[in-house]
């Protein structure tokens, strides 16, 4: 068995120790949190692209922090339908609908009155901050209007800030930038060593999946790749996770190459194609000289010949589709560079497969 505990895989899963989010951790504690105790009520929005850390903050936060109410937006019409489902959780249950803000502010008030410092999440807010001016209004402002001691932080992808009204008041805002690769690698070797079991994946795999990651910028990506990964190799009934169970991951995530690209393709281009595939296996990459050589064989078995320029125009082509990445790696001791390329967005046995099959039809 490959995966032993399967928590840490899940992208719902808030970890003992929260990486490379420390100061968004003070930020959102400084400035919502500690004022709160003290009955000064703040406004903050968080922002910024998918699998930066976002949720994952605050509920990581919320472990030690009995006064935040989570709630996911996309569950409600508007913010006052959102209101009406807190005070219900609060148990102060709303018989009908047609609440006015100051109904549902007057009850908050007294709640908060006994429970103490509260802070309202809203998760997955792009929606309300856009369209819901009015409950906004009365969600910031709710200290001023109607004496009520309620912080709130708003999640978003969107930055908010360029469409947003100066009447809502004064609102922080934090933005979470995109982790970088070597901060990936540190946090899916964090979830490959709670979740997969001893000598089930080595550190080239983990790195792999980093580097495939990092553009993306994306921990949820990463770990989502490492999720399906290992379950591929387990439905392989193998012993550990290669390459292509990587790449089998990333076509089940984000399918680049299809059928409709293949099809883009004539022979020749074909035939490079199947000769990169050919030599990959579980290598992540190979160099142009084994490719120039690979593709003379490849060529030959179908009475075909390509010279080096053909075969270089193919590859800038093979590249403009996004079919295949090429990077460009010293050989070291003064002596230039050399062109490696790879292919992780299929696994190159499936991919071998659906080639040979385009080429047979021709």
């Amino acid at each position: 068995m490959i995966v032993v505990n399967p928590a840490p895989l899940d992208t719902s899963y808030v970890p003992e120790k929260l990486f490379f989010r420390d100061d968004k951790i003070a930020t959102i504690q400084s400035s919502i949190l500690n004022p709160a105790r003290s009955g000064i009520s703040n406004n903050i929005i968080i922002h910024g692209d998918s699998g930066t850390g976002k949720t994952s903050t605050v509920k990581f936060l919320m472990r030690d922090n009995k006064s935040i109410i989570y709630e996911n937006a996309l569950s409600f019409k508007n913010i006052k339908a959102l209101l009406e489902h807190v005070l219900s959780r609060l148990g102060r249950p709303v018989s009908y609908r047609g609440l006015s803000f100051l109904d549902i502010f007057s009850t908050l008030n007294s709640i908060i009155s006994f429970r103490g410092s509260t802070v309202l999440v809203i998760d997955e807010a792009t929606t309300l901050l856009k369209n819901d001016t009015d409950g906004l209004y009365n969600l910031f402002r709710a200290s001023e209007i109607y004496g009520t001691k309620l912080s709130s932080i708003l999640i978003s992808m969107e930055n908010p800030f360029s469409y947003m009204e100066k009447k809502y008041g004064t609102i922080v805002e934090l933005k979470f930038n995109k982790y970088s690769g070597s901060e990936i690698y540190r946090i899916i070797s964090e979830r490959a060593a709670l979740s997969l079991g001893q000598g089930t994946y080595n550190d080239s795999i983990i790195k792999y999946i980093s580097d495939i990651s990092a553009p993306v910028g994306s921990a949820r990506f990463a770990i989502e790749l490492l999720q399906k990964a290992s379950y591929m190799a387990e439905y392989r009934l193998s012993e550990s996770i290669n390459n292509d169970d990587v790449r089998s991951a990333v076509s089940l995530i984000n399918p680049y190459i299809t059928e409709s690209k293949l099809s883009l393709l004539d022979k020749r281009e074909l035939l490079v194609l199947l000769s990169i595939c050919s030599i990959l296996g579980d290598k992540l990459f190979v160099d142009m000289h084994a490719v120039e050589n690979q593709v003379r064989l490849t060529a030959e078995s179908y009475g075909m010949t390509l010279n080096r320029p053909e075969i270089y125009r193919v590859i800038r082509k093979l590249e403009s589709l996004d079919i295949i990445s090429s990077s460009l790696q010293s050989r070291g001791n003064r002596s230039g560079v050399s062109k490696h390329i790879s292919i992780n967005d299929v696994p190159v046995s499936i991919l071998s497969i659906k080639i040979r099959d385009i080429i047979e039809r021709m």
